[in-house]
């Protein structure tokens, strides 16, 4: 094979599958993104990584398997979304995380308990990196040692937007076209191209299109989020599912000194998952299982808590700092989240109770056998003694548009699919946020990476394949 491989996008589904064509089959690709720097969304990933009936998991006692990851994924999806890439997700998902602990030297050694997950599987490393920045930079570090060592085999080309791909009448990929960051038109002769492009959150045009509810709310996404790839992709005949399918992501994180920003950092869903609890700033009282999905709430902060400033607060306990003391400490360092005493709380954020009553909610919440709002675990993260004097971290959160879980539909193999569930054409792939069908209405946290390191590595798997055969 004289060409190599094609791959749009950096973010971590463009590494996984690069790495697996050159790490494992030594096959030629290209890297190519329209960013000036490598990563994507990915990079800013705060949680971490699913994987059931990992060796993790057994050291820590924890049973799980691929069938109890499956329904936690199909219930969470309700009904859309297609149910066999569901199934290679959590089936695949141990070999994921096998991958970055053998072949990277990633520890992934702590676990946390995330919304709609019903036991803790979504990994970590200890250790001050937060988990998309440490798996981004580990496999763009290979990739990039790998392109001044062996260009022939790595290359790699930022400030290039790719604008088309060329498709003969056979229906057989036999280029992609890209401007450079001047303008200028280019074409790349290859066999075989992955979209790993990312979703569309950044952009005001396909949210108008696929929900205009949703175009006033804030956003987490990077501002190359705009869809190149789905738009594309439609344009060739890929079966676009789920479109409108757009996560709101319950906890963006207010900055008080640019309260109405159109960007926010997002409070990772650890938070919570590790203890954190929501407060409604009209009550001062807990309002929602706060280890529900997304989805359900974000909707309770929507229709609870004050509408002309749709916010909540997210409190949180000593606890919590000593197991996701780097998050924190970035987050106050931001001006975020504040460390404070329960008195201090209430007088600053103006709760409407008494500082008591706030220590005495804390109490109940930490030792309740149980939860009022049936929440499956609670982490007694704020102490075995709660008084007024109690320090607590505190922020403000409001809902914002996430992650698309639409997209070009592909197969078990990443090839993207007609409407008939045929392949688009033979040498067109997809894997990331740009595919459709692996998360329904509504995705659990820690699975966006998963999403990328299976579906990229199946994407360098299955080219292999065809080009030794």
């Amino acid at each position: 094979m004289s060409n190599p491989v094609v791959i749009i996008g950096t973010g971590l589904a463009g590494l996984a599958t690069a790495n697996q064509l050159v790490k494992t089959h030594n096959v030629p690709i290209i890297l190519i993104d329209k960013a000036a720097s490598i990563g994507g969304n990915s990079i800013k990933a705060s949680s971490g990584i699913n994987g059931a009936h990992t060796t993790i998991q057994e050291q820590q006692q924890i049973t799980d398997s691929p069938e109890l990851f499956l329904k936690d994924t199909v219930k969470s999806a309700k009904g859309k979304g297609s149910e066999p890439l569901m199934e290679k997700l959590s089936k695949d998902s141990h070999l994921a995380i096998e991958w970055l602990q053998g072949e990277f030297d990633l520890k992934l050694d702590l676990l946390a308990q995330l919304g709609g997950h019903s036991v803790p599987r979504t990994h970590r490393s200890s250790g001050k990196l937060p988990p998309g920045f440490e798996i981004v930079s580990t496999l763009s570090k290979y990739l990039k040692n790998l392109a001044e060592t062996k260009p022939e085999l790595v290359k790699i080309q930022l400030d290039s937007k790719v604008t088309d791909i060329t498709i003969n009448d056979e229906r057989e990929v036999t280029g992609v076209q890209y401007e450079d960051n001047e303008g200028n038109k280019h074409t790349i002769d290859t066999s075989y191209v992955v979209f790993c492009s990312g979703g569309f959150g950044f952009s005001k045009d396909m949210l108008k299109r696929y929900a205009p509810d949703l175009i006033n709310l804030p956003t987490t996404n990077g501002s190359q989020t705009t869809g190149d790839g789905q738009n594309i992709l439609e344009k060739l005949g890929a079966d676009m599912i789920d479109m409108n399918q757009i996560q709101v992501h319950p906890t963006g994180l207010i900055d008080p000194t640019d309260r109405t920003a159109g960007w926010k950092f997002l409070g990772a869903e650890a938070l919570r998952g590790l203890g954190g609890i929501l407060l409604n700033p009209s009550t001062g009282k807990r309002f929602v299982n706060e280890l529900t999905t997304r989805d359900i709430v974000t909707a309770a902060i929507q229709s609870q808590c004050p509408k002309d400033d749709n916010r909540a607060y997210l409190v949180m306990g000593q606890g919590i700092y000593e197991v996701l003391k780097n998050n924190l400490d970035f987050y106050m360092f931001k001006k975020l989240i504040k460390k404070v005493t329960l008195e201090d709380a209430v007088k600053e954020y103006k709760l409407p109770i008494t500082a008591e009553e706030f220590a005495k909610d804390l109490t109940t919440y930490s030792t309740s056998k149980e939860d009022v709002f049936d929440r499956p675990l609670v982490t007694k993260n704020f102490g075995d003694s709660i008084e007024t004097s109690t320090e607590i971290f505190i922020g403000e959160v409001t809902p914002v548009v996430h992650f698309t879980m639409g997209g070009a539909k592909i197969n078990t193999y990443s090839e993207v699919v007609t409407k008939e569930g045929k392949p688009l054409a033979k040498g067109l792939y997809a894997a990331g946020e740009v595919s459709g069908g692996v998360h329904g209405a509504n995705r659990l946290g820690g699975s966006s990476l998963l999403e990328c390191v299976v579906f990229g590595r199946t994407a360098g798997n299955s080219i292999a394949k065809v080009i030794k055969n």
